[in-house]
This record gives structure tokens, sequence and C-alpha cells, in this order.
């Protein structure tokens, strides 16, 4: 037997309806607003256009007045209903009408009123009512009644459309992305790197579980919310290539608005695709990758490569023959992988020759060497350290330099002359007095050339925020190992420890305790022993960031065993995660090699699983682009990668293959779904390496959106 309300229960009841009900009034009102505003706009053309069309003769004589005709908007009642034709002469009398009705009930049923008539309710608010639109859809307590159906579907309908204005994704530039908008000019545009649009499109694809998020430079909201993603590439096709013929790319322009330049890596390093396609592409891979590593930051630390884009930034030797492979005799795992990867040296304030505002910040320094040779898991490491006095210009500058090799051996060192006089010695860092510099002749160009002399070509250099000491040296170099980045104790990327305690806690050695300085060469030594420690141990040992994820993945299977996919991957469960490539030609040898690991990955879980990773081999591009249509709606993450032939760019045929290509992005976005990702990368070519991404996310327009049953029923319910 149903429970009885009480008189207060239901007294909150119909509080509630009635609140609902004025929210449902307010969309309506909101809906209207627009029809309601584009009308008087049309009128008030037609008025004017009529007054300007009269002759002075059709006026009438001038009786000494002037006639004032107000189009003046009525005000309006927050809590009306506004029908679209409320301006008619019948909807006013109705709604005069209605007014006075409700103004009656509500004198006859209120307590102290002495009359029927409502006069007791002051004229200017009965008149205040009836210019608010005051009719026969005015909320009242005695004009809106809802059945409990009609509360429930209306509560329904307003918890919806609260989740969809609440659950819209987006991608909003941050400082280092706004700077590589191709809007910015040329000399102050700094380029984003592919991998910032693989750390994008992982977040598409895992969500907030991503080990690598784009916050370097984009903020993704509500990325949970995303229906799928598109990625569309165009090898052969450069900045250079776009911008020559941008007006031939006119739908480009108009779906796009984020379009940013990219840094791409050398084209004999192999396609773009094949980087974009190491992020796990099935949630049984990135289980693997778990279950292998401890979690998917070990993994991805060890399966990236930090000199794919380095090679693309710094002058490298030609290929030669295969160098010496495998890792070192003292180190478990690839030397390598601890390398600051270009994104990194950026974020981490390292000089680095790359175009735009870091080429004209760091024009004046030297490379250390002219070219540079493949760096291996064999590479020579050296640590150096700086010290540095402050100068009249208010810098600091290089005072003195110590470089040791692996065995610790010191293999330079000297005191530099500044280029500008000295003002204070810092000596309680430096440990650098004026009795020491006095007779000190060794000039900054005289260290820098000799430090280039003494580097092998592959040398690797190690330090503790090893960007000061190279911006005191002014010199660039590609691969850079930073203790201050490889370990971290405090859990928290951003917050850096000490050379001394780390060389405390992990050596057990005390470290700059001399009352008159530190040791540079005692530095560099602590630095390398604890590189050699780390590379002795794993790539988590030293990183707690890295120590706690594994620590977390642990005891999660440790205590709910296979549950752990849906807690890694939570929102990703709620739907198949499946990825599909389309190529023109025969899929390239590395492409293969990720493909076949991620169907390893589900064959491990159940032998009858679906195939999540399915290949489209195609003859054409537009075939391709024809293959995409078909299955993009299937898929989580939709790869297409299209090659444009070095000739479709020569003079007579530019325009006409730039606009074949604008038509084939047209169409892909026509098949995007609403909240769907759409990412064009334009992938460099021989003679220009420089890329495009353009970003976007498809939403419905709001014409588009479906009215709300409830909410015309609500309208017509009677009174």
């Amino acid at each position: 037997m149903k429970e009885q309300l009480s008189t207060k229960q239901q007294e909150r009841n119909e509080k509630k309806k009635k609140k609902l009900a004025a929210l449902a009034n307010i969309i309506q009102m909101n809906d209207r607003d627009r029809i309601q505003e584009a009308e008087e706009q049309l009128a008030k053309r037609k008025l004017s256009e009529h007054d300007e069309g009269l002759g002075e003769g059709e006026q009438q004589e001038d009786d000494g007045f002037v006639t004032v005709c107000s189009k003046k908007r009525k005000p309006r009642n927050r809590l009306t209903i506004m029908m679209a034709d409320s301006s008619s002469s019948e909807t006013t009398v109705a709604a005069a009408a209605a007014s006075d009705a409700a103004t009656s009930d509500a004198g006859e049923t209120g307590s102290g009123s002495g009359s029927g008539s409502g006069c007791d309710e002051p004229e200017i608010k009965r008149s205040r009512n009836h210019s608010a639109g005051g009719d026969n859809n005015t909320l009242d307590n005695g004009d809106l009644t809802l059945t409990q159906e009609q509360y429930k579907s209306l509560a329904t309908e307003l918890r919806r459309r609260k989740r969809e204005l609440e659950s819209v994704p987006a991608v909003n530039l941050r400082d280092m992305g706004r700077r590589a908008h191709l809007e910015v000019p040329q000399d102050a545009r700094t380029p984003i790197f592919l991998a910032d649009i693989q750390h994008l499109l992982m977040s598409a694809l895992i969500g907030k579980k991503s080990p690598c998020v784009p916050d370097r430079w984009c903020s993704a909201e509500k990325f949970q919310s995303l229906s799928h993603s598109v990625v569309l590439i165009l090898e052969g096709l450069s900045l250079y290539h776009y911008l020559s013929h941008e007006s031939q790319f006119q739908a480009t322009n108009r779906i796009f608005e984020t379009k940013l330049e990219m840094v791409m890596p050398p084209q004999d390093e192999g396609k773009i695709i094949d980087t974009i396609a190491q992020i796990p592409l099935t949630n049984v891979q990135a289980q693997k990758l778990i279950n292998e590593h401890g979690s998917l930051e070990s993994a991805m630390e060890l399966n990236k490569d930090p000199t794919l884009f380095v090679k693309a930034i710094f002058p490298m030797e030609p290929q030669q023959s295969a160098r010496a492979t495998g890792l070192h005799a003292d180190d478990k795992f690839p030397r390598t992988k601890l390398l600051l990867s270009a994104l990194q040296m950026v974020d981490e304030g390292y000089p680095i020759p790359l175009q735009g505002e870091l080429q004209e910040r760091f024009k004046s320094y030297k490379l250390t060497k002219a070219t540079y040779a493949p760096v291996t898991d064999c590479s020579p490491m050296f640590g150096v350290d700086c010290e540095m006095c402050r100068t009249i210009t208010g810098a600091n500058e290089l005072t003195r330099i110590s470089i040791v090799d692996e065995q610790y051996r010191t293999v330079y060192e000297t005191l530099v002359r500044p280029v500008n006089r000295i003002t204070d010695y810092l000596t309680q860092y430096s440990g650098i007095t004026a009795d020491i510099m006095q007779s000190v002749t060794k000039t900054l160009k005289d260290v820098q050339r000799e430090v280039s002399e003494l580097l092998p070509p592959d040398a690797i250099l190690v330090g503790q925020s090893l960007n000061s000491d190279l911006n005191a040296m002014r010199m660039m170099h590609p691969y850079v190992i930073d203790t201050s980045v490889c370990f971290n104790i405090s859990g928290v990327r951003k917050r850096k420890s000490k050379l001394k305690f780390l060389a405390k806690t992990f050596l057990q050695e005390s470290i700059q305790e001399n009352e008159d300085g530190h040791d540079s060469i005692e530095d560099s030594r602590a630095t390398l022993k604890l590189v050699k420690m780390k590379l002795a141990n794993s790539i988590e040992f030293g990183d707690e960031i890295l120590t706690q994820r594994k620590r977390i993945h642990d005891v999660i299977r440790a205590t709910c065993g296979d549950g752990l996919t849906n807690n890694l991957l939570a929102h990703a469960t709620k739907r198949d995660k499946r990825t599909a490539i389309v190529t023109v030609g025969d899929l390239q040898p590395r492409l293969k090699e990720v493909i076949q690991k991620a169907e390893e990955a589900a064959a491990t879980v159940s032998k009858d699983a679906l195939k999540s990773v399915h290949v489209h081999e195609v003859a054409c591009s537009k075939e391709a682009v024809r293959k995409v249509n078909e299955i993009a709606l299937e898929n989580s993450l939709t790869i297409a990668n299209l090659l444009v032939p070095e000739q479709d760019f020569v003079m007579e045929k530019a325009e006409r293959s730039a606009a074949k290509l604008d038509k084939y992005i047209e169409r892909i976005w026509n098949t995007v779904a609403h909240n769907g990702l759409f990412l064009v990368l334009m992938g460099g070519s021989a003679e220009c390496q420089k890329g495009v991404a353009k970003i976007a996310i498809k939403r419905l327009a709001n014409g588009n959106v479906p009215q709300s049953p409830i909410l015309s029923t609500i309208k017509s319910t009677p009174t």
C-alpha cells in the first residue's frame, strides 16, 4: 500500500513542480526570444524603408504638433511564456482577460483583501502585469498543473539538458599552443611537436588515466564526451604548400579555427602514422603494457624515441653503416630512454635552435659540434657542471667549467674570464674569489672551441638542471640527461630536488658542504653516479611519480584481479574501443609491428576476442576517403594516411591538387559525428619539414537540437 504523504510533503512536491514548470517556461522563453528579436528587427527595417519612401507631398500638413511613435519593446515577466504571435490583437485581448481573471481570483482567495474585483492591487502593478504579457500562459498558482507523469518526464528532460550543457568537449589553447598558431608572425612563432598531437589523441582514447596529457600546449576539456576521433594524415604536404595555396582550402579554413605549426620527424625516419600509432591502440594493449612495465607511464618512457625530433632540429651526419647496438655492459635498460626529448628541452628552458622565437633568442649560441652522429645505447656519457659569477649586466656569466667521463676522471677543467666586469663573485656558491680570477685569461670563445674539440659527435651530457650550464656556456647540444628530471622524490613533476639532497638520499654521499663554495668536479661526478645507478636498476628508480603509478596498479591487481581494466579505463569500457587504419598502398613494416602487438594483446585475453584494429589498404586517395566515410562512426579512432606526390604541387597542378585535397577534408568532416574530434596533419615534405596541425570538434547547430515533447505538452496544457 502506498504511503500517505503528509501535508508538508505535499506542499514541497507542489513547490518542486512549480519550480520545474518555471524552468520549462524559461527554456521556452529563451527559444522564442531569438524569433521575437528577428521579427522586431524585420519590422523596424520595413518601417524605415517605408518612411524613406514617403515623399514630402504625401506628408500631412504641419499643425504645430509632432507625433511620436514608440516601438519600444515591452518588458516581460521572467516567468511568462512568450508566444510567437504575441503581437496579434487577439493574443493581446486574451492576455488582458486572463490577467484580469487571475487578479480577480487572487483577490477572492487572498486573506484580508476585502474586495473580489482585485482593486486592492495597485494600478501600476496591474499595468505592469498587462504590459508584461500576462496572458493565459502566465505561471500562476491556479493556472498550471502537472500530472505525476509530466513531472517525472520534465525532471528527466531538464537533467538531460543540463548534462548536455555540462559535457561539451573542447580544446582550449594555452600559451604554448597560442604561440604556434599560424596567425602569429613566423619570426615569433614557436611550433608544437608531433608528440603533442600524440598526447592529445591519447587523452581522447584513454581519458583522464592517460600517462601523457597535452597540458603543455592546450587544455582538453570534457574529452570523455567525445563520440569518436578521426585523424587525416597528408604525407608530403608541408606548411609551405598550404600557405602558398591557402585560398584553395576554402572548406578547410571554414572548418578549422585552430591551425598550428608543427615540427615533423625527418623524412628518412619513417612515416607520421608510425609515430602516431605508438599510442596504445586498444584497451587490451594498454592493459598488456601495464602488466609488462608496471604502468602505462613506464611503458611510454621505454617505448619512446627521444631523439626523433632532435634529429630534425640539430644538424646530423649522413646515414652511415650500422653502428654498435645493444645495451652498455653496466645498464639494465637503454640509456637513450633517459635523454630529454626536444619537447622536454623546450619546456625545461634548454637552448635549442628551433625556428621562431627560440631561434632568435639563441642566435649567438654555438653548437657543441658542427654535425652530430646518431646516439646509441653505448654512446659515452660526460658529467658537466659550471660555476657562474654576476657581472655588470645583471646576468650570471661562466667563470669555471668541469667535465668528467664515465670513469669519473676529469677530462676538462678551467677558469674563464667573463666578457663583462664581475660585480658579485657569489663565492658561497661558486667558490670563486677575486684572487682566483686575477690571473685568468681564458675567454668564453676559447672554452667553446676546446669543448667542441673534446666531445665526440654522439656524446651524452649529464648534469643537474643542465640548461643553466649550457646557457652559461652559450652552447647547444642535442643529447642531454638531466638528473633534476629523471630523479623525482616529491611526486610532483615540476617540484625538483637539489643535487645535494639526491646525493645524500641515493648515494649516501655528502656534497656541497665546503664553506668556500661548491666544487664543480664533485657535482659533475655526483650527477654521473646518480644516472649510472638508475641505469643499473630500472626506469622507475628514483622517480616517485612512476613508482607511485606502479604501486597503485600492483595494489589494484592484487585486490581486484581482472577488474583492473575497468578501473584504469573507466570511460573506455562504456563502448567498443576499436581502431581503424586506412592507408594508400601497402602497410609500412613499423606499423605492422605496432598492430601485431595490439592483436597479440587481445589474444592473451580471449582467443575469441573480436579484432580490435582493422586495416584497410586501398589503391588511391579517393578510395581512402570513401572508406573513411563508411567506417568512421564504427570506430573510436580512425586514422587515414594519404600520400601527396611531389609532382602534384608543381606550378600547373598545384591549385587543382589543393582544391582536391580541400574536398577530401570537407567530405570527411561531413561524416564526423556530433562531438567528434577531427585532426588534419599536414606532414611536411623533403624540401620543407614544417607541418601543420588542424583541430576541430564538431557540434550540431542549435537548430538541429530536437525540441523536448514534454515542454510542448506543458505549453499546450489548458488552464
